[in-house]
């Protein structure tokens, strides 16, 4: 029986889908911008997918390296969790996915979840938040941008950096020894703090990337690939809808778009995505109706494609429903045998 929390959860992000389409019908005619869906090239939509499907296999490369070169885990399935991943952020609530990719990680090589958790939700954030930095400036420095904009890409590129600088921080300089300085903690009994040190020693861990230049460097490089081949895949629908922008619009659009569904408001992104896409393509020149066209069906292709593709990895990989969501408890002090590549 769902709970009553559960139940208020998901009817608040329902109210809160139809709030952001309301918004979007208000600002635009819905069924113009529905009629630019069949005048569209379709025949560009296909490489986009790829793009972005290629894409993600190179996030997965650099999953690899913040997991560590000494297990050399396999990468196939790596990108197979990734992909399943990626499904499972895009059919249920609240980013259920990440906590999928580390639970399903640690179940079929052994990792602890900690440092899974550290690799996933900080290391990779970081990382992403670096890049995307990186990507501002090129943007800037290709193509005419709205003045308006500038302000607002450049302040989330300092909350980037700002977090980049206090995760180096903690990579470097934190670690278990450091709860013995937290006086409250002095008042658990030793078994639980042993065990948090366990637990602190192992996210530290997982930080490694970002205290060791020799895998920093390259998974930035990969980190800037990943998200230019993503920006690709929008220039190829941007194609199809006959947007007429510059490469370095599409690098704005693309950093907007995963802007709007990094934080889990609404299903899939639903709503948020549209909202925002259109309302910045609109800013860099394009009608509205088109812009707003161009939103509805990337977002839809996208979470189609990024389905089919996490069943597809699920079947290859062999992957039951029961093994993803494996609640159980393993010992994170009992070595694991590394299971052969799929």
């Amino acid at each position: 029986m769902r709970s009553p929390l559960v139940s208020v959860r998901f009817w608040f992000q329902i109210a809160l889908t139809g709030g952001f389409l309301g918004l979007l019908a208000w600002r635009v005619n819905i069924g113009d911008a529905l009629a630019t869906l069949p005048q569209a090239n379709w025949a560009w939509v296909l490489p986009g997918l790829v793009g972005f499907t290629l894409s993600k296999a190179i996030h997965t490369a650099r999953w690899r390296i913040f997991l560590g070169a000494h297990r050399k885990l396999p990468f196939s399935g790596l990108l197979g969790i990734f992909l399943i991943h990626n499904m499972a952020n895009a059919v249920l609530l609240l980013r259920a996915g990440d906590l999928l990719r580390i639970q399903t990680t640690s179940q079929r090589y052994g990792i602890s979840r900690s440092e899974l958790t550290a690799t996933v939700i900080v290391v990779e954030t970081l990382l992403d938040g670096l890049t995307f930095v990186l990507l501002v400036a090129i943007a800037f420095s290709l193509g005419a941008i709205p003045d308006v904009l500038r302000a607002t890409f450049w302040a989330m590129a300092g909350l980037a950096l700002l977090g980049l600088a206090l995760g180096v921080a903690g990579a470097r300089w934190g670690g278990p020894e450091l709860l013995e300085r937290v006086y409250p903690l002095r008042w658990l009994s030793h078994d639980v703090r042993e065990s948090l040190k366990v637990i602190v020693e192992q996210f530290v861990e997982g930080l490694r990337t970002l205290r060791e230049s020799r895998l920093a460097a390259p998974a930035v490089a990969l980190s800037l690939a990943g998200w230019l081949l993503e920006a690709v895949s929008y220039w190829f629908f941007g194609q199809a809808f006959g947007l007429h922008l510059g490469f370095s619009a599409y690098l704005l659009i693309m950093m907007t778009a995963n802007f709007a569904v990094a934080v889990p408001v609404t299903p899939s992104g639903i709503g948020p995505y549209e909202v925002a896409t259109q309302e910045l393509i609109v800013l860099l020149g394009a009608e509205r109706a088109l812009a707003t066209g161009f939103a509805i069906g990337i977002h839809l292709c996208f979470i189609i494609w990024i389905t089919l593709t996490g069943l597809a990895a699920m079947w290859l990989m062999r992957l039951s429903p029961s093994e993803i969501f494996y609640l159980a408890q393993t010992r994170e002090d009992e070595p694991r045998p590394q299971p052969e590549a799929p």
